[in-house]
C-alpha cells in the first residue's frame, strides 16, 4: 500500500481537510503533518505552472493554499503530489477528490481518462445514466462520477495494473 506524508501548509488547512481523508480509500496511507516540505517549482515562463511548488521528498504531498500566477490545481508523478487550494475552493469533497486524482497520478494510474476509459470502469447501469446525464448536457466533470473512477483506479493501482 502506498504510504505519502501528507503535508498541509497550514493549520487551518490541515483541520479544514484532514477530517474528509476517510474519503480517500485506506489503500493509501496517510502520515499527516502540518508545514512544506522542501519543493522545487516547474518552467516558471510556463503560465500552467508558474509559481507552483511541487514537493521533492519521495512520497510527499501538499497541499498549499498560496496566491499564485499558476492555472494548474494540481499535479502527480513519481510518488510525489501537489494540490492547490483556491479562495473559491468551497467545497471539501472536491478538495479530496483533488488530493486522490493527484496521488493516482503519483502511482501511476491515468486519473486525466475518465471518459476514454468509460468502458472499463462503469456498470451497465452506469453507461446508461452516463449516456442520458450527457444527453441532458450536463457536465460529466462532478463528484459521483469521479467518485466511482478513482475508486476503480484505486481497485487497478491495487491489483498492480497499470502505474509503478
Amino acid at each position: 500500500m502506498p504510504h505519502f506524508d501528507l503535508f498541509f501548509k497550514t493549520e487551518e488547512l490541515r483541520q479544514r481537510l484532514e477530517p474528509h481523508l476517510r474519503l480517500i480509500p485506506p489503500f493509501f496511507e496517510f502520515t499527516v503533518r502540518t508545514g512544506t516540505p522542501e519543493v522545487r517549482y516547474f518552467d516558471q515562463k510556463d503560465p500552467m505552472w508558474k509559481g507552483f511548488p511541487f514537493p521533492v521528498p519521495d512520497g510527499a504531498v501538499y497541499v498549499f493554499d498560496d496566491a499564485i500566477p499558476a492555472r494548474a490545481l494540481g499535479g502527480g508523478m513519481q510518488n510525489r503530489a501537489s494540490v492547490r487550494v483556491r479562495r473559491e475552493d468551497t467545497d471539501d469533497e472536491v478538495l479530496i477528490l483533488r488530493i486522490w486524482h493527484e496521488i493516482l497520478h503519483a502511482v501511476g494510474q491515468p486519473a486525466d481518462d475518465m471518459t476514454p476509459l468509460a468502458g472499463e470502469w462503469q456498470s451497465v447501469s452506469d453507461r446508461l445514466i452516463w449516456a442520458a446525464w450527457q444527453s441532458l448536457s450536463r457536465s460529466v466533470d462532478v463528484p459521483l462520477w469521479h467518485r466511482k473512477f478513482y475508486t476503480w483506479l484505486t481497485e487497478r493501482a491495487a491489483s498492480g495494473a497499470g502505474g509503478r
